[in-house]
């Protein structure tokens, strides 16, 4: 059912797992309310529940996009019947794409419902750190890490970030953004919203001189913490504060209770974008997939329509 902003997320509060895409934040953040529509299975017994937005496309018609879920239990039946639910309201084009880890029966119950695997344009595997075992680092993290003790880099946590901060971290991005070729921006005034929200933690490394080397933004639950953001400079990379960082935040999460760090997404491919998956990979982090991207289209058209303009948009395919 559709129900208003208000009510969604006073029941969201009682679901013990929120993806940070699904947090009011986020919501703020990356649109605000406009065109979003606020879904949950049931209002008395909430089992499912999850916000999205409605675009209009040329040809289609209205395009709903649902980024993420909260979900208590991936029984077939509640996935299936929220589901159907959703489609029940017309819209010609759904779109999902879940970060809650694979789960068999949110599988079936989400075919059930209509919906199958689309042309995947993100990786649905990530790389999860079990933070209360023993650190297993690879030997190439810790050479880097030691390269940043010596090089006195300092590791900061921003309990109170400025807007300042904020400039700091986007500059650090754009150097990131030029390297990768990242097609996104962040800005200052985007990130210091985000970074209002207790969820959303900011961490910094530096140098002698107070100059900023690295940057993270990291979403921290009871349970669960996820890697948001990720900014280095070209001398950040060089001197080991790269690594620096990741070390000290999960150290940081440990030390308050934190059970798993999520790193989001890994590209493993035959390109350079392997060399993500390496460099995440000497965490010592599990390989886990996620329950990933799904689509339903109201007709056989539609489907083409949309599979076209994935090509045409040349996205990288996984």
């Amino acid at each position: 059912m559709i129900i208003d902003r208000h009510k969604f997320f006073n029941i969201q509060k009682s679901f013990s797992n929120v993806p940070f895409n699904q947090t009011e934040a986020w919501l703020e953040i990356t649109g605000g309310i406009k065109n979003t529509v606020f879904f949950v299975d049931s209002e008395d017994n909430p089992r499912v529940c999850c916000w999205g937005r409605v675009f209009e496309r040329r040809f289609i018609g209205e395009h709903l996009m649902i980024d993420g879920l909260s979900v208590k239990t991936s029984n077939i039946k509640y996935i299936k019947d929220f589901f159907q639910d959703v489609v029940s309201n017309g819209y010609p084009l759904i779109e999902v794409s879940d970060i809650g880890y694979y789960n068999c029966d949110f599988e079936i119950g989400i075919r059930q419902a209509g919906f199958v695997r689309p042309l995947l344009n993100l990786c649905p595997l990530t790389l999860l750190v079990e933070l209360q075992e023993d650190f297993k680092f690879h030997r190439n993290w810790k050479r880097n890490v030691n390269k940043a003790i010596a090089n006195n880099v300092k590791f900061k946590v921003v309990d109170k970030p400025t807007i300042q901060d904020c400039e700091d971290f986007t500059t650090l991005f754009n150097q990131l953004k030029y390297r990768k070729g990242l097609s996104f921006n962040i800005e200052p005034e985007t990130l210091y919203n985000l970074l209002v929200s207790d969820e959303f933690k900011l961490f910094f490394t530096t140098g002698e001189n107070n100059q900023t080397f690295s940057a993270r933004v990291v979403y921290i639950t009871k349970k669960l913490a996820y890697d948001v953001y990720a900014a280095n400079s070209d001398e950040g990379i060089r001197n080991g504060a790269a690594y620096y960082i990741q070390e000290n935040i999960l150290y940081y999460l440990k030390e308050n209770g934190v059970k798993a760090f999520d790193y989001g997404r890994i590209p493993p491919s035959a390109d350079e974008m392997n060399n993500i998956y390496i460099a995440k990979s000497y965490s010592g982090g599990i390989p886990i997939q996620y329950n990933g991207q799904w689509v339903y289209n109201k007709s056989k058209m539609i489907d083409f329509i949309y599979n076209l303009l994935k090509y045409y948009r040349k996205q990288k395919r996984y």
